[in-house]
């Protein structure tokens, strides 16, 4: 099974999740639909993680991402991703706040969805994203963040 797959895997649920996009029935499977559908929602995601992309996030990257979770009052969250243990669930709302209105709406354009929808999109992909970015329970650098980023994008291109 391939990075992306897990991370669909993690983001698709079961039957019975309750949450879905925008206060939407279908839980978690609408948000994994959502991104089989349209994968530019994993490359708007992927992009905001990786520091070789402007597009989203100006560049930032994944260390600094985490970084503005944790300023952000949501710390313990985020490394629960990057950790080994279970990944906690974020609140759309306090992710939006943590990651501020220009990255969400830059997000939100190269994902091609609503600008209100791109908090609870965020919230349901980035734990199984960063945490498949950070198998080691670190955060990798240069040209091993490179190599995942790179293998994640090439299995989109195949979708």
């Amino acid at each position: 099974m391939g990075l992306l797959d897990e991370i669909l895997k993690q983001a698709g649920g079961g039957p019975g999740q309750a949450s879905g996009i925008g206060g939407q029935a279908g839980g978690l499977g609408a948000i994994a639909d959502l991104v089989m559908k349209n994968p530019q929602i994993v490359s708007a995601a992927l992009s905001m993680l990786n520091p070789k992309d402007p597009s989203v996030g100006g560049g930032a990257g994944l260390g600094d991402i985490i970084g503005s979770l944790t300023r952000g009052g949501l710390g313990d969250v985020a490394s629960s991703w990057v950790g080994t243990g279970a990944n906690k669930p974020v609140d759309p709302g306090a992710l939006a706040n943590a990651l501020g209105p220009d990255v969400l709406g830059q997000f939100a354009r190269k994902a091609g969805i609503g600008a209100g929808d791109a908090g609870s999109v965020l919230a349901s992909l980035l734990p199984g994203l960063v945490n498949q970015l950070t198998p080691q329970g670190q955060v990798p650098q240069g040209n091993a963040l490179d190599g995942m980023l790179g293998s994640l994008l090439g299995q989109l291109g195949g979708r």
